[in-house]
């Protein structure tokens, strides 16, 4: 192993990354290797675990401690963002914009996915980088969270600055197209670097992996369904690169994410990774609930995972919030039983990706006439019955062959905000259906598996339109059609003040449009 440039010790380096604030101020993240004393070298596997820790407690941001980022981050990030744009969940509490009512208003809440998930994940990896030699184990694994984590950010942002990113100097944005070929790249290169190893049953960086503690055969599952899934989300804007994608991860000897034991989660106890589950902390402030899609769909196919995802109202119902409460809404009208909580608890994983999902994605791309290795009515049953298992639900077959159930309207519990059913989409697979309906079908269960990943739901959302949904109250947001969601975030206002030059290279012609909620990404042109 090459040492290039060090810190201290792993306190040393994610305290010394803790002060990182924007793209624009990274010289100080290294230090002239001369000055490495003994003592730190004997730190190096302890410096790179630190760097390895942090990349993986940033893909879906968690508390940390040692980084004075707590669970609001979380709460800023994920349930502000795609969780409530696509309705898994509705909050009553009208200070929260994106939530309740539908815009953004908050400069540093949109902005927290690129200063926090972006700039601690591509910190860090850029210390691995530039300590690890490219044929390292270490930072195959590295480059695959590095993916995990980015895609999120390019499919929430559009452009950034990615592919010439070494911590140091201050690259352009690239485009979303350059960046989608850079990640198929980084994750046929790791995973052809961990397949000896994932062949040999090695274990790798195992004290610092807080998600397979360093089975590398699971990590190369991982990486060939995060290709496949990425493959998809380009799936109508360059249709032959995603099938060659897909196909080649779907072949690929290491195999994919098909059991749920092999299911990607950031594990919430184990070596510095401790954190308390953010859904159980977010639902005790009040500040989350059921949202009025989820409540539409899940009642009205008289879902059995029901009771796995949500608790009963006061009345015994399942209830959701809907989106865009106007500005004058009474928080504690929300927070007196009658709507449903979140069922959740303190030891609950953040999970980055379903086995179940994996199924979906090969539903799809057979449907697509893709080579899968199977029937695209096989792979969407078999992820619907994945999805009972990961949640410990009987009756998949039962539910698998109901053909007549149909999502229901949505009856607000105070009689303010009801709205018509958002689809009439059916269960059972029919094959004399076309393939909208079919497409319908499979994001619409995958939809409801997926829970609560809502940023990857969002997304599927605005490729494809399904799952339909039930559009907000009110909408505040002047950029976005009162017709649809939200498309994008802004760029944080820190990017503007510290990286204009940049951020003014990328908008509009990187971006295709201007900075605000209305605008498409590149791949956002399939409904």
């Amino acid at each position: 192993m090459k040492m290039k440039k060090y810190f201290g010790s792993a306190t040393a380096a994610v305290s010394a990354l803790m002060l990182c604030g924007c793209t624009a101020n990274f010289d100080h993240f290294n230090k002239d290797p001369n000055a490495a004393s003994e003592e730190e070298s004997l730190w190096g596997d302890a410096r790179t675990g630190a760097m390895f820790l942090q990349m993986q407690q940033n893909v879906l941001v968690v508390q940390q401690s040692g980084a004075s980022i707590g669970t609001d981050r979380y709460q800023t990030v994920e349930v502000m963002g795609g969780d409530s744009f696509i309705g898994y969940f509705g909050s009553g509490n009208a200070n929260h914009n994106s939530a309740s009512r539908y815009n953004w208003n908050q400069a540093s809440w949109y902005g927290d996915m690129f200063t926090t998930n972006f700039t601690r994940t591509m910190s860090a990896y850029a210390i691995l980088a530039d300590a690890l030699d490219e044929n390292e184990p270490r930072l195959a694994m590295a480059k695959i969270i590095k993916v995990a984590a980015m895609h999120r950010v390019v499919e929430s942002y559009g452009p950034i600055p990615y592919i010439y990113f070494d911590g140091v100097s201050v690259p352009y944005y690239d485009s979303q197209e350059d960046i989608y070929d850079t990640f198929f790249e980084e994750l046929e290169d790791a995973v052809e670097t961990l397949i000896p190893y994932a062949q040999t049953g090695e274990s790798i960086f195992s004290d610092w992996d807080a998600v397979y503690m360093g089975d590398v055969s699971k990590w190369v599952m991982f990486a060939n369904s995060l290709r496949l899934r990425l493959a998809m989300h380009i799936s109508m804007i360059a249709p032959q690169k995603a099938q060659t994608q897909a196909e080649n991860a779907v072949s690929n000897a290491g195999g994919l994410l098909v059991s749920a034991t092999n299911e990607a989660r950031l594990n919430h106890t184990g070596r510095l990774s401790t954190y308390e589950s953010p859904l159980t902390v977010i639902t005790g402030w009040n500040d989350v609930a059921m949202g009025a899609t989820i409540d539409a769909y899940m009642n009205g196919y008289d879902d059995p995972r029901l009771s796995n995802y949500f608790n009963t109202n006061n009345s015994g119902n399942y209830s959701g919030i809907r989106g865009g409460l106007p500005a004058s809404a009474n928080k504690s009208d929300f927070t007196a039983g009658d709507y449903s909580e979140i069922n959740t608890d303190m030891h609950e994983d953040v999970v980055w990706m379903k086995a179940s999902e994996t199924y979906f994605l090969l539903a799809e791309g057979a449907l697509n006439g893709w080579s899968m290795g199977g029937t695209a009515q096989d792979f969407y049953e078999e992820g619907i019955r994945l999805s009972f298992d990961e949640r410990g639900a009987s009756g998949a077959d039962a539910y698998i062959a109901n053909s007549t159930a149909v999502p229901a309207a949505y009856v607000d519990p105070l009689g303010r905000y009801s709205a018509n059913a958002p689809s009439t989409v059916t269960i059972a697979w029919n094959n004399g259906d076309g393939d909208d309906l079919k497409r319908e079908k499979i994001l619409t269960q995958k939809y409801i598996a997926m829970f609560p990943n809502g940023q990857e739901a969002w997304t599927e959302h605005r490729r494809t339109g399904y799952p339909k949904v039930i559009l907000p109250v009110n909408n505040e947001n002047s950029s976005v059609p009162d017709d649809t969601i939200i498309r994008r975030l802004m760029y944080p206002e820190d990017e503007y003040n510290t990286n204009r030059e940049r951020v003014d290279a990328a908008v509009p012609s990187l971006l295709g449009g201007a900075d605000n909620c209305g605008t498409r990404l590149w791949w956002d042109v399939g409904n």
